[in-house]
């Protein structure tokens, strides 16, 4: 009997002060995993804005170049034509409705009988440029 009071006796627990931090240093952990997911889903909004606007304004160039070279759009320098993008299929893209897409081109750039495309998309903050080259 007396040995199971001595070991009692010594059994201790976790003080409160050593409770207290270890909640402490759990709860500070858990607020920078929090902070780290809210920079995550900014950074994702940002992502698919981009990439949107990139796949408009390959679209866009695609359409431009698969046209003939005596089209008219190539026979005089063209600056910041709008480009007009299908409304009803713009909605149907998450984060989509929101772009204007302007055009110019270059004539004999970077040489003769050649025409430089520069295609311009904006949107939600977002610029993106992306230039083709067709032969003429």
């Amino acid at each position: 009997m007396m040995k199971q009071l001595f070991k009692i006796r010594r059994q201790r627990g976790f003080t409160l002060l050593e409770l207290l931090v270890a909640v402490t240093i759990f709860a500070v952990g858990l607020l920078t995993v929090a902070g780290m997911q809210i920079t995550a889903m900014r950074s994702n909004v940002v992502a698919d804005s981009t990439s949107v606007a990139t796949a408009v304004a390959q679209g866009v160039l695609d359409e431009l170049l698969s046209r003939p070279a005596r089209d008219a759009v190539f026979n005089a320098s063209q600056n910041n034509q709008p480009y007009p993008l299908d409304e009803a299929a713009m909605s149907q893209i998450p984060g989509g409705g929101n772009y204007v897409a302007t055009f110019d081109t270059l004539l004999n750039n970077p040489a003769n009988g050649m025409v430089r495309i520069n295609v311009r998309v904006q949107g939600n903050a977002r610029t993106v440029t992306l230039t083709g080259f067709k032969r003429l």
